[in-house]
């Protein structure tokens, strides 16, 4: 599935570019693309080539600026870096420096080859943001400082080169620089930490469909992106208000889930949370900040409102009907029977101050799938009974195992039950609105069906019960 529908809503790429219009203003487009029999120009996305000319050309057009791409070093993908600026732009205004700062200094960790985030957020707000690039790679300082230089930016953006063997990221800078101090920090982290890290672990996962560039400097480091970034929490620590706000890009999700335990575990509660969105790619981010006067929870959840944006009316809930009048003769009765179909799929239903003497309404959270494939469940479960029980000499496995701890809900929706208001079928109605989570509306729907068939089930073995009773009596008698 696409998720550039979830892309921040100021980014300029939400809309894909007209590659006919590109090539018409840059030439240099045709030697990389090809048109098609309708006449529409393609350019190959696996070709690093390609990659390359298309985001400088796309630098020059969107942002006036001349950036050069060594050959062998990472092409930066513009979606996501320009989210990443966005998002710090959101938090800029969230905690009120446009008002009382007269200028936003910031520090960029790894800035790379290309510098690519000090030259857009620059570039975005020329009289408000200066910015540091930190980089260790002696060619790629050279490389940065070139591209600083060529844009006529050297008042704005300073590239540091840091020691080989400076075992900090961000301390030992800060300890050599007393008086510096900082707005916010960002960093692209390298996101593995081995080769084969890189490579498709389940074989699930459709092949990407951009080419990989990078050296292995950009992409790898020891312990990779969980221990690079727990590094810098570590850091802040100690650092606290030398840098107002601490930021980080995350490229697994169960390492921004870890990330986030870390974060708790430090005692941070300060934080704010994101995704960064682009085509079938999905990036994390977290900020977190021990000023009390960077209040993180004011950044609004931009990735939700932008789902959003541009639909004219809010999404109908999905309904049916779940029991008849016969079933249940009174609301009571509906929502014990709709309660007792529920409560074996682990969720979280929060009575609502809303729900009136006609209708009952909750707010539905689930952290698991628990409504898919319960017969597969089942036999999963019974054959951990079984394992755990030869594990143990024939003995029960003590308690269960414990599920993967997740950091967000994987739906959340509103649930309301009343009676039909059609005459010609009377009843109850059952609705769920989607409000959010990875499950999406399939998850809503997948749980309105597993309902109506586990209280149709139920209903079958009590006609079933019924049944047996009335031909039993019928036996009886004619016995006597």
């Amino acid at each position: 599935m696409s998720m550039s529908k979830f892309m921040h809503p100021r980014n300029i790429y939400r809309q894909k570019p007209d590659f006919n219009e590109l090539v018409k203003q840059f030439p240099e487009l045709r030697k990389v693309t090809s048109v098609d029999l309708n006449g529409r120009v393609k350019l190959d996305f696996k070709n690093r080539d390609a990659l390359q000319l298309l985001t400088r050309v796309l630098l020059r057009r969107d942002f006036g600026l001349e950036v050069d791409l060594p050959p062998g070093k990472l092409v930066p993908t513009l979606p996501l870096r320009l989210n990443y600026v966005l998002w710090l732009e959101d938090i800029e205004g969230a905690l009120g420096w446009r008002k009382n700062r007269a200028g936003i200094r910031g520090l960029d960790i790894g800035c790379g080859a290309s510098c690519i985030y000090p030259l857009l957020g620059v570039a975005r707000n020329r009289s408000r943001w200066r910015m540091v690039g930190l980089e260790q790679a002696k060619d790629s300082v050279e490389s940065a400082r070139g591209n600083v230089e060529r844009n006529g930016l050297t008042e704005a953006i300073q590239v540091v080169e840091q020691k080989g063997e400076e075992e900090t990221v961000i301390k030992g800078f800060l300890e050599g620089s007393p008086e510096e101090s900082f707005d916010f920090c960002m960093c692209n982290p390298p996101f593995y930490e081995q080769d084969h890290e890189s490579e498709n672990r389940t074989g699930h996962r459709p092949e990407p469909s951009g080419a990989s560039t990078g050296c292995v400097d950009e992409l790898r480091t020891e312990g990779g992106e969980l221990r690079f970034v727990e590094k810098i929490i570590d850091e802040s620590v100690e650092l606290k208000e030398r840098i107002t706000v601490y930021s980080s890009m995350l490229g697994h999700k169960r390492n921004y889930d870890q990330i986030l335990r870390i974060l708790k575990g430090r005692g941070v509660s300060n934080l704010a949370k994101t995704r960064f969105c682009q085509g079938n790619t999905t990036r994390w981010g977290v900020a977190w900040s021990f000023s009390s006067e960077a209040l993180l929870h004011k950044v609004p959840d931009v990735t939700q409102q932008s789902s959003t944006t541009n639909k004219k009316s809010p999404a109908k809930p999905l309904q049916g009907k779940i029991l008849t009048s016969e079933q249940a003769r009174t609301l009571a009765e509906a929502k014990t029977q709709l309660l007792s179909a529920l409560s074996p799929l682990d969720l979280q239903l929060q009575p609502l101050e809303e729900t009136t003497p006609a209708e009952s309404l909750w707010k539905l959270t689930a952290q698991d799938n628990t409504w898919s494939h319960q017969r597969r469940k089942r036999r999963e479960a019974k054959r951990e009974v079984v394992t755990s029980a030869e594990s143990n000499g024939g003995e029960p496995g003590q308690g269960t195992p414990s599920k993967r701890c997740r950091t967000e809900p994987v739906l959340n929706a509103a649930v309301s039950l009343k009676r039909c208001e059609d005459e010609n079928a009377e009843g109850w109605l059952l609705a769920l609105s989607y409000l959010g989570g990875i499950a999406g509306k399939d998850g809503v729907n997948q749980i309105l069906q597993y309902v109506k068939n586990k209280l149709k089930s139920a209903a079958g073995c009590e006609d079933n019960k019924e049944s047996l009773t009335t031909v039993c009596g019928l036996t009886a008698s004619e016995g006597d």
